[in-house]
């Protein structure tokens, strides 16, 4: 026959033996489980961020798009009087040059002198050339 003392002694044992069991299972198994779990909730989480930027960005396209026009125009307003300022002294003062002989002159005594060598080259050199 089983002792009462024998039977608390086996009980004891299953405990022991089932709480070492339940430790080691959890020891080897829990960081795999653990690890399954956080990496499904991470990326559950990395889509929802994503999700989230995505949507943030395309609603502020517009606004930065807008923002960067008007800057333009802005910047361009100011600046292109200006720049038609000087394309206009710039055109007046090539007309006024060009009228009064300043780039004809030039223009004129380049194409003398090269054409000079030129005939220099075709009829021989000028006798009267000092």
């Amino acid at each position: 026959m089983v002792t009462t003392t024998s039977m608390v002694l086996i009980t004891v044992a299953a405990v022991v033996a089932t709480a070492l069991l339940t430790v080691a299972f959890f020891a080897i198994l829990g960081p795999r489980i653990l690890k399954s779990r956080m990496d499904t909730a991470s990326d559950q989480m990395a889509v929802k961020v994503r999700t989230a930027v995505t949507e943030a960005v395309e609603e502020a396209i517009p606004k930065v798009r807008g923002a960067v026009e008007a800057g333009v125009r802005n910047a361009a307003d100011g600046s292109l009087p200006r720049i038609r300022e000087q394309v206009s002294e710039g055109v007046s003062e090539a007309i006024a040059s060009a009228v009064t002989g300043g780039a004809l002159s030039k223009a004129g005594e380049e194409l003398v002198r090269k054409g000079g060598g030129v005939l220099d080259a075709l009829l021989g050199p000028r006798s009267d050339k000092k």
